[in-house]
């Protein structure tokens, strides 16, 4: 195995323009009613880079907009469009290079068409909110943000929170307001996270231009082999995405599926799980690893699954030769691989599915590294690892094989395990969900249960 020293080579090539966000990002630190010379120079770098490209004109009468304190959200639109878009370069270049080195195919671009033009009308003007908070935060600071600039917002963040079309909205605002009020007063600018502050406020205002519509789909059917879940949560969400290989139409595609549910802090561990009761089938079948005959399921070009809660069990497969046949490096068979859309490409949501074998785990003080000798490492992603999976890291120090996402964060590559397998035993996140779901009056005496009967004896009285 030749491609993990040669993958460090690639985070070095991109050194200048991550300098050139950090600088960036540090107007967002001082607030932009607040720049001075260095700032400014700052915005007229950004000028130059995008010189020649569609969002030249945008940017340059933004710029100009904001230095002369014309205070517009539209033209703190254009400075998210503009950092999203150097991140989805460094994205595509990465990428691209990291899956030339473990012999893959480029992945193919589609141009994406979408079920509809823009949103209801009610939608527009939450979103015009959003976008006049996200402003005056900008124009703050995150040195400078007290109370007093986000507390107003939270009336909208309940109502973005009631509308099914802004569910991934509302789960990153909630995320993001939560965090903000949690690190207030700021004490010392220096201990601000502010690539990742920024990257949510980025995120969010890119989420008020494009919201809740999604590509076209086509309906398919198949039999759906579950190899892992990546799963995240904060204290008022929590999230899983299944990668899987759907076999339809005598061809195998790399798919996901997607289950996100709100959550308060009562519900912790294993109860996480019962949120899902409609994903009963699919958890079922990944922890007995078999098959899942599916029957015209909506696929959107984007390779996510949009999940009914509906499948029958088929036969058993091996999940580790599954994915050692289909995403070890240099691996003979063919795999479609979908096309990623635009909002995602962030270096950040990098994840390459992948089959790693042949290691030797090394611990380096608190975390674990996969050594190839001359061939290069890998390290463990151990801040991916969710506190509810069953994976920790003494089993992965035990392990022989890994499938998992390859991670691309702060300029370093690491690996994210999603199962492994210790001898003849497989380990993987979410393999005992299932049986939490089916357990008899597990959701009834659940705190789960209890709050849901409670919500329906107060709509009842209402």
């Amino acid at each position: 195995m030749a491609f993990p020293g040669a993958l460090h080579q690639i985070s070095d090539s991109n050194q200048e323009i991550f300098e050139l966000i950090a600088s960036l990002d540090e107007c967002f630190i001082t607030g932009f009613a607040n720049l001075d010379e260095q700032h400014l120079q700052t915005l007229q770098a950004l000028g130059r880079v995008f010189t020649g490209t569609p969002l030249q004109q945008s940017l340059v009468d933004s710029t100009a907009a904001i230095t002369t304190n014309e205070f517009v959200d539209k033209h703190f639109a254009v400075l998210a469009s503009v950092r999203a878009a150097i991140q989805g370069a460094i994205f595509d270049t990465v990428l691209s290079q990291a899956r030339s080195l473990l012999g893959r195919t480029a992945i193919a671009e589609v141009e994406l068409d979408y079920e509809a033009d823009e949103p209801p009308n009610n939608v527009k003007v939450l979103l015009a909110s959003v976008r006049h908070w996200l402003m005056e935060i900008a124009l703050v600071g995150y040195a400078r943000l007290d109370v007093a600039t986000l507390v107003p917002f939270l009336g909208t963040l309940e109502q973005i929170q009631a509308e099914p079309l802004l569910v991934r909205q509302a789960a990153l605002l909630t995320g993001y307001f939560n965090e903000l009020m949690g690190n207030l007063p700021v004490a010392d600018s220096a201990a601000i996270s502010k690539y990742r502050w920024v990257d949510l406020w980025t995120q969010a205002m890119l989420g008020t231009l494009r919201p809740g519509i999604l590509p076209k789909s086509q309906l398919i059917s198949g039999n759906l082999e579950i190899l892992g879940l990546d799963l995240r949560q904060h204290a008022n969400f929590v999230s899983f995405t299944a990668y899987g290989l759907l076999n339809a139409n005598n061809q195998t595609q790399l798919v996901r599926v997607t289950q996100s549910a709100y959550k308060v802090d009562a519900i912790n561990n294993e109860q996480i799980w019962l949120l899902f009761p409609n994903a009963s089938v699919l958890l079922d079948a990944f922890a007995q690893n078999r098959v899942l005959q599916i029957q015209d399921i909506p696929l959107l070009p984007t390779g996510d699954l949009l999940w009914q809660g509906q499948g029958e069990l088929g036969q058993n497969y091996n999940l580790m030769k599954r994915a050692a046949e289909f995403f070890a490096e240099n691996t003979s068979n063919s795999l479609i691989y979908s096309t990623v859309a635009a909002c995602d490409r962030h270096p950040i949501q990098i994840a390459e599915p992948i089959y790693l074998s042949n290691y030797q785990v090394v611990k380096n003080d608190e975390n674990l590294v996969l050594n190839w000798g001359d061939a290069g490492e890998l390290s463990i992603a151990n801040e991916r690892i969710s506190s509810l999976s069953e994976l920790n890291l003494d089993i992965i120090a035990k392990s022989q094989q890994i499938f998992g996402l390859l991670r691309f964060d702060a300029g370093k590559w690491s690996i994210q395990p999603l199962a492994v397998a210790v001898k003849n035993k497989i380990t993987s996140t979410g393999q005992t969900a299932a049986s939490v779901i089916a357990k008899k009056d597990s959701i009834k005496n659940s705190v789960v249960g209890i709050l849901q009967e409670r919500s329906s004896r107060l709509l009842r009285k209402s």
